[in-house]
């Protein structure tokens, strides 16, 4: 999690002076601290930093947080974090994205530091009960229709049980489930609708090996017709993975970043270490230090090979999975 907290005051400026010595947050301020950065302007600090960090902390008063974030808000599975922390560090309070952004955490781990109080808001997190976008969260999973979060939770809420349809292995199943109603939840790598209104989650676990020609420059194309050959889905990628010195090609660098995924690369040495039978290529060694990229580099994210290499349009793609624990106690409110 980047982390930026923003200060008003001077001592709002040692809790964030706090935050950014414990959990490496970046620290704004208007007054001078040393390894602070200073602003002058709210709102031109928050045009130059927003999308640059997915979690912000503002230790100062409620109002003005929420009108500093307020012209950016878009949508509830893409809004980053946004908490309130009072000047004194007493409270700390989610205001944006407490689930899927993970900012009831974050006020819990920045209450410890401060001897504060979390304030958590969320129904189902007050009320002890399963909340599905943190479950989904917390087990790595994509969330489809997340306007079907509400539903769902308003039926648990009221102790109504909910529809459970899974492809994986499932831990610590809940009471809130049974196999039949007309609102559920699907966990599968596959869009389906066992209930009247699905809830599509996909476990994120699928690694993307790739090697490509310098300044390839369909890097997504191929890589979009490469999963839908192979029926994956995009949302099912939990990472891309190539050498090293692939790290700044822009159309791995642009893909990544429109889909926010990690890339992970890895240095010709290490993916020469990995033990498997990869497809070798005498030009790809001679090009980059090693026989293959997108198989070794599969491999060293810590996936099993699934497809191993395709080549498509200068590009060398293959697919890997990694092994998927989905347990509902993660999911539970602490």
């Amino acid at each position: 999690m980047k982390i930026a907290a923003i200060a008003f005051t001077e001592n709002g400026g040692k809790i964030v002076k706090m935050l950014s010595e414990k959990m490496c947050a970046k620290g704004y301020t208007k007054y001078q601290i040393e390894g602070l950065e200073n602003f002058d302007n709210l709102s031109l600090l928050m045009s130059d930093i927003w999308g640059k960090f997915n979690a912000f902390v503002f230790v100062g008063a409620c109002g003005i947080a929420v009108r500093a974030v307020a012209p950016y808000i878009k949508d509830k599975s893409k809004d980053p974090a946004v908490v309130v922390v009072d000047e004194k560090g007493d409270f700390a309070i989610p205001v944006l994205s407490g689930h899927i952004g993970g900012a009831n955490d974050l006020a819990k781990r920045i209450a410890k530091l401060t001897n504060g109080t979390a304030i958590i808001t969320t129904a189902t997190d007050i009320n002890d009960k399963f909340s599905v976008d943190t479950f989904a969260v917390k087990n790595n999973l994509y969330i489809g229709n997340t306007k079907l979060i509400k539903e769902i939770s308003s039926r648990i809420l009221r102790n109504e049980k909910v529809g459970l349809y899974f492809d994986y292995e499932l831990k610590n199943i809940p009471d809130c489930f049974t196999d039949t109603a007309q609102v559920g939840i699907c966990i599968s790598d596959e869009d389906k609708r066992p209930f009247r209104y699905t809830l599509n989650l996909k476990p994120k676990n699928v690694v993307l090996g790739i090697g490509c020609k310098k300044g390839c420059g369909n890097v997504e194309e191929s890589i979009l017709a490469f999963l839908r050959d192979n029926s994956v889905s995009v949302h099912s990628l939990f990472a891309v993975a190539t050498v090293d010195i692939k790290k700044n090609e822009q159309g791995i660098v642009d893909f990544c970043g429109k889909y926010d995924l990690p890339l992970l690369t890895f240095s010709a040495e290490l993916l020469n270490e990995v033990d498997g039978d990869f497809t070798s290529s005498e030009f790809v060694k001679k090009t980059v230090g090693v026989d293959n990229v997108c198989e070794r580099a599969v491999c060293a994210a810590g996936a099993q090979l699934t497809e191993r290499k395709t080549a498509l349009k200068g590009t060398a793609l293959a697919l890997g999975k990694l092994e998927t624990e989905i347990d509902f106690l993660k999911g539970k409110a602490e």
